[in-house]
């Protein structure tokens, strides 16, 4: 008599007798191993009062009645046991555990084991679906990070991992409402650490950027200025005390304001040794914004005044009004004609004949800043959203329906190669040239947005400084930080101009890669090397003050 390959079931032979006796004994095992279910597993003697048909797996070295049948089934019948050796890929669900076992040809293992390795899975999906855009994706109201303790093996350290392939690349974190994008922070198109926010998703803006080479901190848009009142330390001050209100030591980079205790001291405009005292451990330097010493008068007892604390250094910088500078360009800078108009409104755009182009450029009207527009709830025309982008960046308030209409150009960059800078790999050229010769000491500026292509501020030489909306910018030649594009939005430009010999030729220092297209508003230069004011809006022109 023979046995099946599988489960070695006794087969019924030819012409056998008492056929019923081989038969039931199939059954018997058929009735044993099929749809497999057992009591318990790894049983090394047998139990004491077992259930008739119950069945268990045996370990290994067993004693008693299981002995000699290591890793065998033990079936209970007719008050006997009966013994199976299992083949591979039987099945048992062990009862005692709730779990379901395959013997692989060797061993009961689980089929759904304790998870220690996950490899080259295509989604994962925590509580939501998971797709080709999201292959990881999480739907829950907590997470929980933390650190592998040293009692565990581990460091006690946690440290987060984000890599991209490229400085070009992204890696960063991106925050949303409603799935709209509402702030994002990381290595965002080169290496330079960013922080931007957006109120519609749409238009974003960078509000911090740390440069890696030097970690020094930029704040593209500005701070908000923090306020102490501060007392001086006798009746004719050489220092500032500065409020407890301001705690120390002061963090690099951070901006905040000192207002003179005493009226009209004097003293203050004559001592260029001041010092800020009370803030950190000892007296630090206080140092005008482009590094020098101050200059005379750069302190003004009834004024407050600004401060910028770089690396070691407080630098000042005095609060003046806008009003009180008178632009030197024929036109105020509003590209409304020449002679110059005296009325509000804004007629046909003529360019700034102070303006040349080089290389190729060609430069026409983009579109008017308008009083009253609908822009803003107005009654009078929309303006384009470019221009309404500007108009929002130096005007507030009511004040976005009023103040002097101005034009916005626009100059497309031609393909000529003069001037020629190298900056991220990619060449830049000068697009636009001054055709009126600039004195020993005046201050340009301009508003400039950038709408396809690159742009570049710099170089700065034979100029000791150029802000860029308030910033000091000093960014070195190579720097990625230099380069602007059509996501920065408006920016405003200011730029000290000072020549041994009173002459210089271009004072727009703007480069651009062939093709580029930017819009440029509210050049203006005035006389001496002054600090104005990152918001400043129009600029009254001379023959308002005639």
């Amino acid at each position: 008599m023979s046995d099946t390959l599988r489960l070695a079931l006794p087969r019924i032979d030819a012409a056998q007798s008492q056929k019923h006796v081989t038969h039931n004994e199939a059954l018997a095992l058929i009735d044993a191993c099929v749809h497999l279910s057992v009591v318990d597993r790894n049983r090394l003697s047998p139990p004491g009062n077992p259930a008739e048909g119950s069945r268990y797996l045996i370990g290994a070295q067993p004693t008693g009645a299981f002995a000699g049948h290591g890793g065998a089934v033990a079936s209970y019948e007719d008050g006997a046991w009966r013994f199976l050796a299992p083949r591979a890929g039987w099945r048992a669900y062990v009862e005692s555990e709730s779990k379901l076992f395959v013997f692989d040809g060797t061993a009961w293992r689980s089929v759904a084991p304790d998870v220690t390795a996950l490899q080259n899975l295509q989604f994962v999906g925590l509580g939501t679906t998971a797709n080709a855009g999201n292959p990881l994706s999480a739907k829950l109201n907590a997470t929980l990070f933390t650190a592998l303790q040293t009692t565990e093996g581990g460091t006690g350290d946690l440290r987060f991992k984000l890599n991209k392939q490229q400085a070009t690349g992204i890696v960063s974190q991106l925050y949303q409402s409603n799935y709209s994008g509402r702030a994002e922070t990381g290595l965002i198109g080169d290496d330079r650490y960013r922080i931007k926010v957006s109120a519609d998703g749409g238009v974003w803006k960078e509000a911090m950027t740390v440069d890696p080479s030097s970690g020094r901190v930029f704040f593209p848009n500005g701070v908000t200025d923090q306020v102490a009142a501060a007392t001086t330390t006798t009746g004719t001050p050489s220092a500032f005390q500065l409020a407890t209100a301001i705690g120390g030591p002061m963090p690099e980079g951070c901006i905040f304001w000192i207002v003179p205790h005493v009226p009209n001291a004097t003293a203050l405009n004559v001592d260029p040794t001041l010092m800020v005292i009370g803030v950190d451990a000892a007296p630090l330097p206080l140092k005008s914004f482009d590094g020098g010493a101050l200059p005379q008068g750069a302190l003004e007892a009834n004024r407050a005044t600004l401060v910028r604390k770089v690396g070691a250094t407080y630098c000042v910088q005095t609060r003046r009004s806008p009003h009180s500078f008178v632009n030197l360009l024929e036109d105020g800078g509003r590209f409304c004609g020449v002679p110059e108009l005296l009325g509000n409104v804004a007629t046909t755009f003529i360019d700034g004949p102070y303006i040349g182009v080089q290389n190729g450029a060609v430069r026409a009207s983009f579109g008017v800043a308008r009083v009253n527009s609908s822009s803003f709830g107005g009654a009078g025309a929309a303006m384009l959203p470019q221009v309404a982008e500007l108009v929002s960046k130096i005007r507030s308030g009511a004040s976005l329906l009023t103040g002097s209409e101005f034009f916005v150009s626009q100059t497309t960059s031609g393909n000529g190669l003069t001037g020629g800078v190298t900056v991220q790999g990619a060449s830049y050229y000068m697009p636009l040239s001054a055709t009126r010769q600039t004195g020993k000491g005046q201050t340009t500026a301009l508003y400039f947005r950038v709408m396809s292509g690159s742009l570049i501020v710099g170089p700065t030489d034979a100029c000791p400084r150029v802000l860029v909306d308030g910033v000091n910018y000093d960014h070195t030649i190579d720097s990625p930080d230099r380069i602007f594009t059509a996501a920065h939005g408006w920016r405003h430009m200011q730029r000290w101009v000072a020549t041994p010999d009173g002459y210089l030729s271009n004072y727009w220092p703007l480069r651009t890669t062939p093709g580029t297209v930017f819009l440029m508003a509210l050049p203006a230069v005035v006389p001496g090397l002054e600090t104005l004011p990152w918001d400043i809006g129009p600029v009254p022109s001379m023959r308002l003050w005639r």
